[in-house]
């Protein structure tokens, strides 16, 4: 017992001394310290901080900290319009005062974003980044409290922008501790219509809207099932797309002079039925007016759903290489084969100049883009279809 005594205490002396001599073995520290140069402040103070007068007050009159405390935000981005920017827009301080709050809501919920983006994640983005907003609907069909529609922002950087669904905005970037107030040159507005009704209201794309009616009809009679019309609505079961419209004269250039050309297009081949190919994949039978027309939506056709959100903006064209080609999905045996983006894109001279894969014609320019909407993006083709 007194051994084991003795061998304790012999151990403890030991570590004792080995202690003291790690301790008389430091090193003093040479140089000075690095100091922090990085945010100091909370998103919250760093609006109360900025210059921001007009967001500020929306901010207040709407209890928008409520709203932030009420969703559990902790880290969240900010799209904040400068004064002068609210004021081009007809927006001053004394219209904040007399303007509905649910007029308020609408207009700062747009511009909250549910989720952080920072200065320095933004300029490691190849494309767009979509975006949770805190403003929702309900009064589309399919959409519940519980299930609501959601809009989103889609932030990216191209040439040094900011670019907001595909528009260009200088880069201002505060950064927080737990946040990012980008400052916009204009305030944004959010979608009204979705693509049917923006097609449907413009003229110019009325061959096109007769070109999905046709080929509607031609299912219709075969199945009872027209999709085309249904695909260009809001409703909780489509999802977002991009949409390559081409105007009337776009047919024409590519010689569909009249309606009843495209007529006649449509009766090229008789509607096939299903069935499978020797690659055991699932085939879905199109019409010969919609296997011209399918390239310009991104491999979804007359006969299919989209069940892949695919919004594609100016800047995902141009600054994503990989775009070309890209699987969409990889299919199955015994359902849909693979889909893959048919389309190839290509910067010139500021234009956008898109074309079918391995087609021979020359690629077709992009006459106007990114008119965001509610279920889809546009981008506007007027000097031809793509065809192979």
């Amino acid at each position: 017992m007194n051994k084991n005594h003795f061998i304790y205490t012999f151990t403890l002396v030991l570590l004792f001394l080995a202690a003291c001599q790690l301790k008389d073995a430091q090193v003093t520290p040479i140089g000075k310290p690095i100091d922090y140069t990085g945010p100091s402040m909370k998103i919250r103070q760093l609006l109360d901080s900025s210059n921001l007068t007009i967001y500020k007050a929306i901010w207040k009159k709407v209890n928008m900290d409520s709203v932030i405390a009420d969703d559990n935000l902790q880290a969240y981005t900010l799209l904040a319009p400068s004064d002068d920017a609210f004021a081009k827009a007809d927006i001053t301080i004394d219209k904040v005062n007399t303007m509905a709050v649910a007029d308020l809501d609408t207009l700062l919920f747009y511009h909250v974003l549910d989720s952080w983006l920072s200065g320095d994640q933004l300029q490691r983005l190849s494309g767009s980044n979509n975006m949770h907003t805190l403003l929702t609907r309900v009064d589309f069909p399919g959409f519940y409290s519980n299930n609501p529609y959601i809009y989103y922002q889609y932030l990216g950087l191209h040439n040094g922008k900011l670019m907001v669904n595909g528009k260009p905005h200088p880069l201002k970037a505060l950064e927080a501790t737990n946040g990012t107030i980008y400052v916009l040159d204009e305030v944004l507005t959010k979608p009204e219509q979705d693509l049917y009704g923006y097609l449907t209201t413009h003229p110019e794309f009325s061959f096109l809207m007769e070109a999905f009616r046709i080929s509607d009809s031609i299912y219709q009679q075969n199945w009872a099932n027209p999709m085309m019309m249904r695909l260009l609505q809001i409703t909780s079961d489509n999802k977002p797309v991009t949409l390559f419209a081409p105007t009337n004269r776009a047919f024409q250039q590519s010689g569909f002079k009249t309606v009843d050309d495209l007529r006649q297009r449509a009766l090229l081949y008789p509607l096939d039925g299903a069935h499978y190919d020797e690659n055991a994949f699932y085939v879905s039978p199109t019409t010969s007016l919609d296997s011209l027309l399918s390239a310009n939506h991104l491999d979804f056709n007359s006969a299919m759903r989209a069940d892949y959100p695919m919004m594609l903006f100016s800047n995902d064209l141009t600054d994503n290489p990989l775009l070309s080609g890209f699987q969409i999905r990889p299919g199955a045996t015994y359902h849909e084969p693979p889909q893959f983006i048919r389309l190839t894109f290509a910067g010139s001279n500021g234009s956008i100049l898109v074309n079918q894969v391995k087609s021979p014609l020359p690629a077709r320019k992009l006459i106007t883009t990114d008119l965001l909407l509610l279920n889809g993006v546009i981008h506007v083709v007027d000097d031809g279809l793509f065809m192979p």
